[in-house]
Protein backbone atom coordinates (compact mmCIF):
# COMPACT_ATOMS: atom_id res chain seq x y z
CA UNK A 1 0.00 0.00 0.00
CA UNK A 2 0.96 3.64 -0.34
CA UNK A 3 1.80 4.07 3.33
CA UNK A 4 2.23 0.46 4.24
CA UNK A 5 -0.36 0.69 6.98
CA UNK A 6 -2.82 -1.72 5.48
CA UNK A 7 -0.29 -4.53 5.51
CA UNK A 8 0.60 -3.57 9.04
CA UNK A 9 -2.99 -3.79 10.26
CA UNK A 10 -3.60 -7.16 8.63
CA UNK A 11 -0.41 -8.64 10.04
CA UNK A 12 -0.73 -7.23 13.54
CA UNK A 13 -4.43 -7.73 14.10
CA UNK A 14 -6.24 -10.21 11.83
CA UNK A 15 -9.45 -9.58 13.77
CA UNK A 16 -9.64 -6.26 11.97
CA UNK A 17 -10.75 -8.33 8.99
CA UNK A 18 -14.05 -9.05 10.69
CA UNK A 19 -14.72 -5.34 11.03
CA UNK A 20 -13.74 -4.77 7.42
CA UNK A 21 -16.08 -7.53 6.24
CA UNK A 22 -18.90 -5.97 8.25
CA UNK A 23 -18.17 -2.53 6.83
CA UNK A 24 -18.16 -3.91 3.28
CA UNK A 25 -21.51 -5.60 3.97
CA UNK A 26 -22.92 -2.36 5.38
CA UNK A 27 -21.97 -0.39 2.27
CA UNK A 28 -23.13 -3.21 0.01
CA UNK A 29 -26.48 -3.05 1.76
CA UNK A 30 -26.73 0.66 1.01
CA UNK A 31 -25.64 0.27 -2.61
CA UNK A 32 -28.25 -2.44 -3.23
CA UNK A 33 -31.03 -0.39 -1.66
CA UNK A 34 -30.08 2.84 -3.39
CA UNK A 35 -29.36 1.45 -6.83
CA UNK A 36 -31.53 -1.65 -7.25
CA UNK A 37 -34.95 -3.08 -6.39
CA UNK A 38 -33.53 -6.12 -4.62
CA UNK A 39 -35.18 -5.16 -1.32
CA UNK A 40 -38.56 -4.64 -3.01
CA UNK A 41 -39.74 -8.15 -3.92
CA UNK A 42 -43.07 -6.83 -5.25
CA UNK A 43 -41.39 -4.56 -7.81
CA UNK A 44 -41.29 -6.10 -11.26
CA UNK A 45 -39.19 -3.24 -12.60
CA UNK A 46 -36.88 -0.66 -11.10
CA UNK A 47 -39.21 2.17 -12.00
CA UNK A 48 -41.85 0.80 -9.64
CA UNK A 49 -39.59 1.22 -6.63
CA UNK A 50 -38.93 4.95 -6.60
CA UNK A 51 -40.93 5.59 -3.45
CA UNK A 52 -39.22 2.91 -1.34
CA UNK A 53 -35.80 4.18 -2.41
CA UNK A 54 -36.55 7.71 -1.29
CA UNK A 55 -38.11 6.46 1.94
CA UNK A 56 -35.00 4.39 2.63
CA UNK A 57 -32.86 7.52 2.30
CA UNK A 58 -35.24 9.53 4.48
CA UNK A 59 -35.22 6.81 7.14
CA UNK A 60 -31.42 6.73 7.13
CA UNK A 61 -31.35 10.52 7.41
CA UNK A 62 -33.71 10.42 10.40
CA UNK A 63 -31.53 7.83 12.14
CA UNK A 64 -28.32 9.79 11.50
CA UNK A 65 -29.99 12.99 12.69
CA UNK A 66 -30.98 11.24 15.94
CA UNK A 67 -27.49 9.84 16.54
CA UNK A 68 -26.04 13.30 15.87
CA UNK A 69 -28.50 15.08 18.17
CA UNK A 70 -28.14 12.52 20.97
CA UNK A 71 -24.50 11.67 20.39
CA UNK A 72 -23.62 11.84 24.10
CA UNK A 73 -26.26 9.20 24.86
CA UNK A 74 -25.39 6.86 22.00
CA UNK A 75 -21.61 7.23 22.39
CA UNK A 76 -21.78 5.69 25.85
CA UNK A 77 -24.61 3.26 25.03
CA UNK A 78 -23.64 1.58 21.79
CA UNK A 79 -25.59 -1.55 22.69
CA UNK A 80 -28.78 0.50 22.69
CA UNK A 81 -28.00 1.86 19.24
CA UNK A 82 -27.21 -1.63 17.99
CA UNK A 83 -30.45 -3.08 19.34
CA UNK A 84 -32.48 -0.23 17.85
CA UNK A 85 -30.77 -0.74 14.50
CA UNK A 86 -31.47 -4.48 14.61
CA UNK A 87 -35.13 -3.95 15.54
CA UNK A 88 -35.72 -1.38 12.80
CA UNK A 89 -33.99 -3.55 10.21
CA UNK A 90 -35.94 -6.67 11.17
CA UNK A 91 -39.23 -4.79 11.04
CA UNK A 92 -38.30 -3.21 7.71
CA UNK A 93 -37.25 -6.48 6.11
CA UNK A 94 -40.43 -8.22 7.28
CA UNK A 95 -42.55 -5.36 5.99
CA UNK A 96 -40.82 -5.30 2.61
CA UNK A 97 -41.32 -9.04 2.23
CA UNK A 98 -44.97 -9.18 3.32
CA UNK A 99 -46.29 -5.88 1.98
CA UNK A 100 -47.97 -5.73 -1.41
CA UNK A 101 -46.67 -3.28 -3.99
CA UNK A 102 -47.43 0.41 -3.89
CA UNK A 103 -47.57 2.69 -0.88
CA UNK A 104 -47.52 -0.27 1.54
CA UNK A 105 -43.78 -0.60 1.01
CA UNK A 106 -42.99 2.99 2.03
CA UNK A 107 -43.07 2.55 5.82
CA UNK A 108 -41.02 -0.69 5.79
CA UNK A 109 -38.50 1.00 3.50
CA UNK A 110 -38.21 3.87 5.97
CA UNK A 111 -37.70 1.44 8.86
CA UNK A 112 -35.07 -0.38 6.84
CA UNK A 113 -33.34 2.94 6.20
CA UNK A 114 -33.47 3.79 9.90
CA UNK A 115 -31.83 0.48 10.75
CA UNK A 116 -29.12 1.12 8.20
CA UNK A 117 -28.51 4.66 9.48
CA UNK A 118 -28.06 3.47 13.05
CA UNK A 119 -25.62 0.65 12.23
CA UNK A 120 -23.89 2.92 9.70
CA UNK A 121 -23.02 5.37 12.46
CA UNK A 122 -21.50 2.55 14.53
CA UNK A 123 -19.37 1.36 11.64
CA UNK A 124 -18.34 4.94 10.97
CA UNK A 125 -16.96 5.15 14.50
CA UNK A 126 -15.12 1.85 14.04
CA UNK A 127 -13.46 3.06 10.84
CA UNK A 128 -12.53 6.48 12.27
CA UNK A 129 -10.92 4.98 15.35
CA UNK A 130 -8.96 2.17 13.72
CA UNK A 131 -8.00 3.15 10.18
CA UNK A 132 -7.46 6.89 10.31
CA UNK A 133 -3.80 6.81 9.27
CA UNK A 134 -4.71 5.21 5.93
CA UNK A 135 -8.40 5.98 5.84
CA UNK A 136 -8.59 6.87 2.17
CA UNK A 137 -7.10 3.54 1.13
CA UNK A 138 -9.54 1.67 3.33
CA UNK A 139 -12.56 3.68 2.20
CA UNK A 140 -11.79 3.02 -1.45
CA UNK A 141 -11.09 -0.63 -0.78
CA UNK A 142 -14.38 -0.95 1.08
CA UNK A 143 -16.27 0.74 -1.76
CA UNK A 144 -14.60 -1.50 -4.36
CA UNK A 145 -15.35 -4.73 -2.53
CA UNK A 146 -18.90 -3.68 -1.69
CA UNK A 147 -19.70 -2.76 -5.29
CA UNK A 148 -18.11 -5.97 -6.56
CA UNK A 149 -20.18 -8.00 -4.08
CA UNK A 150 -23.33 -6.28 -5.31
CA UNK A 151 -22.57 -7.62 -8.79
CA UNK A 152 -23.79 -11.00 -7.55
CA UNK A 153 -27.31 -9.66 -7.90
CA UNK A 154 -26.91 -9.75 -11.67
CA UNK A 155 -26.58 -13.53 -11.47
CA UNK A 156 -29.04 -14.17 -8.65
CA UNK A 157 -32.18 -13.76 -10.75
CA UNK A 158 -35.49 -12.13 -9.87
CA UNK A 159 -36.58 -14.86 -7.47
CA UNK A 160 -33.33 -14.86 -5.47
CA UNK A 161 -32.76 -11.10 -5.44
CA UNK A 162 -34.33 -10.52 -2.02
CA UNK A 163 -32.54 -13.41 -0.24
CA UNK A 164 -29.27 -12.30 -1.84
CA UNK A 165 -29.75 -8.73 -0.61
CA UNK A 166 -30.73 -9.95 2.85
CA UNK A 167 -27.28 -11.47 3.32
CA UNK A 168 -25.69 -8.01 3.55
CA UNK A 169 -27.50 -6.68 6.65
CA UNK A 170 -27.17 -10.08 8.33
CA UNK A 171 -23.39 -10.05 7.85
CA UNK A 172 -23.18 -6.38 8.89
CA UNK A 173 -24.95 -7.00 12.22
CA UNK A 174 -23.10 -10.25 12.96
CA UNK A 175 -19.71 -8.71 12.23
CA UNK A 176 -20.36 -5.66 14.41
CA UNK A 177 -21.34 -7.88 17.33
CA UNK A 178 -17.90 -9.50 17.04
CA UNK A 179 -16.15 -6.15 16.60
CA UNK A 180 -17.86 -4.74 19.68
CA UNK A 181 -16.53 -7.62 21.78
CA UNK A 182 -13.04 -7.79 20.25
CA UNK A 183 -12.23 -4.10 20.50
CA UNK A 184 -14.14 -3.26 23.68
CA UNK A 185 -15.94 -0.42 21.92
CA UNK A 186 -18.21 0.01 24.90
CA UNK A 187 -15.24 1.22 26.95
CA UNK A 188 -13.84 3.72 24.45
CA UNK A 189 -13.30 7.25 25.83
CA UNK A 190 -16.31 9.45 25.05
CA UNK A 191 -15.92 12.98 23.67
CA UNK A 192 -18.97 15.02 24.60
CA UNK A 193 -20.82 17.00 21.95
CA UNK A 194 -19.78 20.41 23.28
CA UNK A 195 -16.09 19.55 23.18
CA UNK A 196 -16.41 17.86 19.80
CA UNK A 197 -18.16 20.85 18.24
CA UNK A 198 -15.53 23.22 19.64
CA UNK A 199 -12.76 21.17 18.05
CA UNK A 200 -14.48 20.78 14.68
CA UNK A 201 -12.52 22.51 11.89
CA UNK A 202 -14.76 21.60 8.94
CA UNK A 203 -16.06 24.71 7.16
CA UNK A 204 -19.56 24.93 5.72
CA UNK A 205 -18.21 24.78 2.15
CA UNK A 206 -17.07 21.24 2.82
CA UNK A 207 -20.59 20.21 3.74
CA UNK A 208 -21.93 21.99 0.66
CA UNK A 209 -19.47 20.08 -1.49
CA UNK A 210 -20.50 16.80 0.14
CA UNK A 211 -24.18 17.55 -0.41
CA UNK A 212 -23.55 18.44 -4.07
CA UNK A 213 -21.65 15.22 -4.69
CA UNK A 214 -24.49 13.29 -3.06
CA UNK A 215 -27.03 15.13 -5.20
CA UNK A 216 -25.16 14.11 -8.35
CA UNK A 217 -25.06 10.49 -7.21
CA UNK A 218 -28.75 10.57 -6.36
CA UNK A 219 -29.63 12.14 -9.71
CA UNK A 220 -27.70 9.47 -11.60
CA UNK A 221 -29.24 6.67 -9.51
CA UNK A 222 -32.73 8.09 -9.93
CA UNK A 223 -32.30 8.24 -13.69
CA UNK A 224 -31.14 4.63 -13.79
CA UNK A 225 -33.94 3.41 -11.54
CA UNK A 226 -36.50 5.25 -13.65
CA UNK A 227 -35.37 3.95 -17.03
CA UNK A 228 -33.79 0.53 -16.49
CA UNK A 229 -34.63 -2.82 -14.92
CA UNK A 230 -32.28 -4.41 -12.41
CA UNK A 231 -31.13 -7.23 -14.66
CA UNK A 232 -30.75 -5.22 -17.85
CA UNK A 233 -27.53 -4.86 -19.78
CA UNK A 234 -27.39 -1.20 -18.72
CA UNK A 235 -27.07 -2.21 -15.08
CA UNK A 236 -24.30 -4.66 -15.92
CA UNK A 237 -22.40 -1.94 -17.76
CA UNK A 238 -22.97 0.52 -14.93
CA UNK A 239 -21.68 -2.03 -12.43
CA UNK A 240 -18.49 -2.46 -14.44
CA UNK A 241 -18.01 1.31 -14.69
CA UNK A 242 -18.50 2.06 -10.98
CA UNK A 243 -16.28 -0.82 -9.86
CA UNK A 244 -13.63 0.26 -12.35
CA UNK A 245 -13.82 3.83 -11.04
CA UNK A 246 -13.30 2.72 -7.44
CA UNK A 247 -10.42 0.44 -8.41
CA UNK A 248 -8.77 3.32 -10.27
CA UNK A 249 -9.11 5.54 -7.19
CA UNK A 250 -7.77 2.75 -4.97
CA UNK A 251 -4.69 2.27 -7.14
CA UNK A 252 -4.09 6.03 -7.13
CA UNK A 253 -4.40 6.16 -3.34
CA UNK A 254 -1.91 3.32 -2.98
CA UNK A 255 0.65 5.02 -5.19
CA UNK A 256 0.80 8.77 -5.80
CA UNK A 257 -2.51 9.86 -4.24
CA UNK A 258 -2.92 12.61 -6.82
CA UNK A 259 -6.70 12.56 -6.70
CA UNK A 260 -7.08 14.65 -3.57
CA UNK A 261 -10.20 16.25 -2.16
CA UNK A 262 -9.87 19.80 -3.45
CA UNK A 263 -8.78 18.87 -6.99
CA UNK A 264 -11.54 16.29 -7.18
CA UNK A 265 -14.30 18.73 -6.32
CA UNK A 266 -13.01 21.46 -8.61
CA UNK A 267 -12.98 19.14 -11.60
CA UNK A 268 -16.14 17.27 -10.70
CA UNK A 269 -18.53 20.22 -10.59
CA UNK A 270 -17.94 21.30 -14.22
CA UNK A 271 -17.95 17.63 -15.22
CA UNK A 272 -21.35 17.11 -13.59
CA UNK A 273 -22.88 20.02 -15.46
CA UNK A 274 -21.41 18.89 -18.80
CA UNK A 275 -22.52 15.27 -18.38
CA UNK A 276 -26.02 16.18 -17.21
CA UNK A 277 -26.69 18.52 -20.15
CA UNK A 278 -27.14 15.72 -22.79
CA UNK A 279 -29.86 14.16 -20.62
CA UNK A 280 -32.21 16.81 -21.98
CA UNK A 281 -31.84 15.55 -25.56
CA UNK A 282 -30.73 11.91 -25.34
CA UNK A 283 -33.32 9.26 -26.26
CA UNK A 284 -34.59 7.19 -23.31
CA UNK A 285 -32.55 4.17 -24.42
CA UNK A 286 -29.29 6.13 -24.06
CA UNK A 287 -30.01 8.15 -20.94
CA UNK A 288 -28.41 5.46 -18.77
CA UNK A 289 -25.02 6.20 -20.36
CA UNK A 290 -24.93 9.76 -19.04
CA UNK A 291 -26.51 8.69 -15.74
CA UNK A 292 -23.76 6.08 -15.29
CA UNK A 293 -21.05 8.65 -16.08
CA UNK A 294 -22.57 11.06 -13.58
CA UNK A 295 -22.67 8.32 -10.95
CA UNK A 296 -19.04 7.34 -11.59
CA UNK A 297 -17.94 10.96 -11.43
CA UNK A 298 -19.71 11.46 -8.11
CA UNK A 299 -17.65 8.65 -6.57
CA UNK A 300 -14.56 10.86 -6.73
CA UNK A 301 -15.77 13.59 -4.34
CA UNK A 302 -17.91 11.23 -2.24
CA UNK A 303 -15.02 8.90 -1.37
CA UNK A 304 -12.58 11.78 -0.92
CA UNK A 305 -14.90 13.75 1.36
CA UNK A 306 -15.70 10.63 3.37
CA UNK A 307 -12.02 9.82 3.93
CA UNK A 308 -11.21 13.47 4.70
CA UNK A 309 -14.00 13.65 7.25
CA UNK A 310 -12.95 10.41 8.97
CA UNK A 311 -9.35 11.60 9.11
CA UNK A 312 -10.51 14.92 10.53
CA UNK A 313 -12.29 13.05 13.34
CA UNK A 314 -8.99 11.42 14.33
CA UNK A 315 -6.84 14.53 13.90
CA UNK A 316 -9.00 16.68 16.15
CA UNK A 317 -10.29 13.99 18.53
CA UNK A 318 -13.92 14.58 17.68
CA UNK A 319 -16.82 12.42 18.76
CA UNK A 320 -16.80 9.82 15.94
CA UNK A 321 -20.51 9.05 16.12
CA UNK A 322 -21.49 12.72 16.14
CA UNK A 323 -19.13 13.96 13.43
CA UNK A 324 -19.60 10.94 11.16
CA UNK A 325 -23.38 11.00 11.48
CA UNK A 326 -23.62 14.66 10.55
CA UNK A 327 -21.27 14.33 7.60
CA UNK A 328 -23.20 11.36 6.17
CA UNK A 329 -26.51 13.08 6.93
CA UNK A 330 -25.47 15.93 4.64
CA UNK A 331 -24.45 13.48 1.91
CA UNK A 332 -27.74 11.58 2.14
CA UNK A 333 -29.67 14.84 2.03
CA UNK A 334 -27.99 15.55 -1.29
CA UNK A 335 -28.82 12.03 -2.52
CA UNK A 336 -32.48 12.54 -1.56
CA UNK A 337 -32.67 15.82 -3.48
CA UNK A 338 -31.01 14.29 -6.55
CA UNK A 339 -33.27 11.23 -6.47
CA UNK A 340 -36.41 13.33 -6.05
CA UNK A 341 -35.46 15.44 -9.07
CA UNK A 342 -34.72 12.40 -11.19
CA UNK A 343 -37.93 10.62 -10.26
CA UNK A 344 -39.96 13.74 -11.04
CA UNK A 345 -38.36 14.11 -14.44
CA UNK A 346 -37.79 10.54 -15.64
CA UNK A 347 -40.23 8.26 -13.84
CA UNK A 348 -43.47 9.58 -15.31
CA UNK A 349 -44.95 10.41 -18.68
CA UNK A 350 -45.20 14.03 -17.65
CA UNK A 351 -46.32 16.28 -14.81
CA UNK A 352 -48.83 19.12 -14.69
CA UNK A 353 -49.93 18.55 -18.25
CA UNK A 354 -46.35 18.77 -19.55
CA UNK A 355 -44.80 16.14 -21.79
CA UNK A 356 -42.07 13.73 -20.70
CA UNK A 357 -39.48 15.61 -22.76
CA UNK A 358 -40.39 18.94 -21.16
CA UNK A 359 -40.41 17.54 -17.63
CA UNK A 360 -37.09 15.73 -18.00
CA UNK A 361 -35.45 18.81 -19.54
CA UNK A 362 -36.77 20.98 -16.70
CA UNK A 363 -35.32 18.79 -13.95
CA UNK A 364 -31.96 18.66 -15.73
CA UNK A 365 -31.92 22.47 -15.84
CA UNK A 366 -32.74 22.64 -12.13
CA UNK A 367 -29.98 20.13 -11.36
CA UNK A 368 -27.43 22.07 -13.39
CA UNK A 369 -28.41 25.32 -11.67
CA UNK A 370 -27.88 23.73 -8.26
CA UNK A 371 -24.48 22.41 -9.32
CA UNK A 372 -23.43 25.82 -10.67
CA UNK A 373 -24.64 27.49 -7.48
CA UNK A 374 -22.56 25.09 -5.40
CA UNK A 375 -19.52 25.58 -7.65
CA UNK A 376 -19.61 29.33 -7.08
CA UNK A 377 -18.87 28.72 -3.40
CA UNK A 378 -16.96 25.44 -3.27
CA UNK A 379 -14.34 26.27 -5.90
CA UNK A 380 -13.21 29.49 -4.26
CA UNK A 381 -10.74 27.90 -1.84
CA UNK A 382 -9.59 24.67 -0.26
CA UNK A 383 -12.32 23.25 1.92
CA UNK A 384 -10.94 20.19 3.63
CA UNK A 385 -8.92 20.38 6.87
CA UNK A 386 -5.63 18.51 6.74
CA UNK A 387 -2.62 18.01 8.99
CA UNK A 388 -0.72 21.03 7.68
CA UNK A 389 -3.64 23.41 8.12
CA UNK A 390 -4.50 22.10 11.57
CA UNK A 391 -0.88 22.42 12.69
CA UNK A 392 -0.71 25.96 11.29
CA UNK A 393 -3.90 26.95 13.09
CA UNK A 394 -2.65 25.48 16.33
CA UNK A 395 0.61 27.40 16.06
CA UNK A 396 -1.27 30.62 15.38
CA UNK A 397 -3.54 29.98 18.33
CA UNK A 398 -0.80 28.82 20.70
CA UNK A 399 -0.59 30.47 24.07
CA UNK A 400 -2.97 30.35 26.98
CA UNK A 401 -5.53 28.41 24.97
CA UNK A 402 -3.10 25.70 23.86
CA UNK A 403 -4.43 22.28 24.67
CA UNK A 404 -7.90 23.62 25.45
CA UNK A 405 -11.09 22.09 24.12
CA UNK A 406 -11.12 24.58 21.29
CA UNK A 407 -7.66 23.56 20.19
CA UNK A 408 -8.55 19.92 20.18
CA UNK A 409 -4.93 18.76 20.50
CA UNK A 410 -4.67 15.20 21.82
CA UNK A 411 -1.42 14.11 23.44
CA UNK A 412 -0.22 12.38 20.26
CA UNK A 413 -0.26 15.77 18.50
CA UNK A 414 1.48 17.73 21.26
CA UNK A 415 4.97 17.58 19.87
CA UNK A 416 7.53 20.29 19.38
CA UNK A 417 9.53 20.67 16.20
CA UNK A 418 12.42 18.68 17.61
CA UNK A 419 10.13 15.91 18.83
CA UNK A 420 10.65 16.70 22.49
CA UNK A 421 7.00 17.05 23.36
CA UNK A 422 5.28 19.68 25.50
CA UNK A 423 7.53 21.09 28.12
CA UNK A 424 6.47 21.16 31.78
CA UNK A 425 5.76 24.38 33.58
CA UNK A 426 8.62 26.79 34.18
CA UNK A 427 8.23 26.41 37.94
CA UNK A 428 9.95 23.04 37.69
CA UNK A 429 13.24 24.81 37.21
CA UNK A 430 15.60 25.61 34.38
CA UNK A 431 16.87 22.04 34.07
CA UNK A 432 15.89 20.53 30.70
CA UNK A 433 13.45 17.70 31.27
CA UNK A 434 11.72 15.23 28.98
CA UNK A 435 8.33 16.20 27.60
CA UNK A 436 5.08 14.80 28.95
CA UNK A 437 4.61 12.69 25.83
CA UNK A 438 7.94 10.90 26.25
CA UNK A 439 7.42 10.46 29.97
CA UNK A 440 4.13 8.71 29.30
CA UNK A 441 5.76 6.49 26.68
CA UNK A 442 8.52 5.59 29.12
CA UNK A 443 6.02 4.77 31.86
CA UNK A 444 4.17 2.46 29.49
CA UNK A 445 7.44 0.86 28.34
CA UNK A 446 8.60 0.15 31.89
CA UNK A 447 5.18 -1.01 33.04
CA UNK A 448 4.90 -3.62 30.29
CA UNK A 449 8.58 -4.57 30.08
CA UNK A 450 9.36 -3.36 26.58
CA UNK A 451 12.88 -3.67 25.19
CA UNK A 452 14.90 -0.63 24.15
CA UNK A 453 14.06 -1.08 20.48
CA UNK A 454 10.39 -1.62 21.31
CA UNK A 455 10.44 1.66 23.25
CA UNK A 456 11.56 3.47 20.14
CA UNK A 457 8.83 1.85 18.09
CA UNK A 458 6.28 2.61 20.82
CA UNK A 459 7.07 6.32 20.64
CA UNK A 460 6.54 6.36 16.89
CA UNK A 461 3.32 4.35 17.06
CA UNK A 462 1.96 6.66 19.75
CA UNK A 463 2.55 9.56 17.36
CA UNK A 464 0.50 7.79 14.71
CA UNK A 465 3.42 6.61 12.57
CA UNK A 466 3.05 3.55 10.35
CA UNK A 467 5.28 0.57 9.58
CA UNK A 468 6.92 2.19 6.56
CA UNK A 469 7.93 5.26 8.58
CA UNK A 470 9.38 3.08 11.35
CA UNK A 471 11.28 0.99 8.78
CA UNK A 472 12.85 4.07 7.24
CA UNK A 473 13.56 5.87 10.51
CA UNK A 474 15.19 2.95 12.31
CA UNK A 475 16.84 1.50 9.17
CA UNK A 476 15.36 -1.94 9.71
CA UNK A 477 13.46 -4.33 7.46
CA UNK A 478 9.71 -4.11 7.06
CA UNK A 479 9.34 -7.59 8.57
CA UNK A 480 11.34 -6.58 11.66
CA UNK A 481 9.30 -3.41 12.13
CA UNK A 482 6.05 -5.34 11.94
CA UNK A 483 7.40 -7.94 14.35
CA UNK A 484 8.20 -5.18 16.88
CA UNK A 485 4.73 -3.75 16.44
CA UNK A 486 3.13 -7.16 16.97
CA UNK A 487 5.18 -7.80 20.13
CA UNK A 488 4.28 -4.38 21.55
CA UNK A 489 0.60 -5.08 20.99
CA UNK A 490 0.91 -8.46 22.67
CA UNK A 491 2.74 -7.11 25.72
CA UNK A 492 0.45 -4.12 26.25
CA UNK A 493 -2.73 -6.06 25.49
CA UNK A 494 -4.05 -3.63 22.87
CA UNK A 495 -5.56 -4.58 19.56
CA UNK A 496 -5.04 -1.50 17.40
CA UNK A 497 -2.88 1.57 17.01
CA UNK A 498 -5.72 3.72 18.31
CA UNK A 499 -5.90 1.70 21.52
CA UNK A 500 -2.14 2.09 21.94
CA UNK A 501 -2.44 5.86 21.46
CA UNK A 502 -5.20 5.93 24.05
CA UNK A 503 -3.11 3.85 26.44
CA UNK A 504 -0.25 6.35 26.24
CA UNK A 505 -2.54 9.37 26.36
CA UNK A 506 -4.44 8.11 29.41
CA UNK A 507 -1.30 7.18 31.37
CA UNK A 508 -1.32 8.85 34.79
CA UNK A 509 2.02 10.63 35.19
CA UNK A 510 1.25 11.95 38.66
CA UNK A 511 0.49 8.44 39.91
CA UNK A 512 3.72 6.92 38.61
CA UNK A 513 5.50 7.59 41.92
CA UNK A 514 9.05 6.28 42.12
CA UNK A 515 9.00 5.27 38.46
CA UNK A 516 8.58 8.93 37.48
CA UNK A 517 11.49 9.95 39.66
CA UNK A 518 13.67 7.26 38.08
CA UNK A 519 12.72 8.43 34.59
CA UNK A 520 13.53 12.07 35.40
CA UNK A 521 16.80 11.03 37.03
CA UNK A 522 17.85 8.91 34.05
CA UNK A 523 17.11 11.73 31.60
CA UNK A 524 18.67 14.51 33.64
Amino acid sequence: MGDGSKEQWLLVNPRMLIGLVGTVACYGWAFLMLGTSAFVPSASAASAAGGPHLCFVLGAMAALACTWAFSDFFSSRKRVQYVLALACTAAGVAGMWLSPSGTWTLLPAMLLGAGFGLIYGLYGEFVCLNFHMSIKTYVLGIFSYALAACAGLLFAGDDMGFPFALVFPVVAFAAYACVFSFFHLGRQPVVDRKTSDARNRVVWRSYLATATAGMAAGFGLGCLLSTESVHSGAYALTEVLVVGTCVFLLVDACRKNRVNETITMRFFLPFAAVVAFPLMFAPPALKFVFAALLLCGSLFPITCSLSAMCKHVALCDLSPIRAFSFGRLVCLAGIAVGMALAFCGFASAGMGGLTYETTSAAVVVVFMMLVIFSASFVMTEDNYPDEARIKRNEEEGAGEDAGSAKGGTPIRQLETVDGGGVEPAASEGPVARPGIFHIKCEIVARTYGLSNRQREVLGMLAKGRNADYITEKLIISSHTAKAHIYNIYQKTGVHSRQELMDLVENTDVAGAGDMLQDILHDRA
